[in-house]
């Protein structure tokens, strides 16, 4: 998946844009984009990623539903889909 770099423009914190871009990098890896494999690579503390997590939900960049299962794949939307 080709990163977006319409991500810089959202505003985002950097935790939420640094997430983004691990979940691009994990998916063009071939790994599972979970929070499981996310976590393994994140230097912050796992409340800074449940954060990001929120935070890229809210602005739809995440289509899910909260609370997020540690093993479901995390497939960032497509920017037409941002809010």
């Amino acid at each position: 998946m080709n990163m977006d770099r319409a991500i810089f423009e959202m505003q985002l914190s950097v935790e939420a844009t640094s997430l983004y871009i691990l979940l691009c990098a994990l998916i063009d890896q071939g790994a599972p984009p979970t929070l499981e494999e996310a976590i393994r690579r994140w230097t912050g503390t796992e409340d800074s990623m449940m954060a990001a997590v929120e935070e890229l939900v809210k602005r739809c960049i995440l289509n899910l539903s909260l609370p997020v299962p540690k093993d479901i794949h995390l497939h960032p939307t497509t920017r037409d889909r941002w809010c």
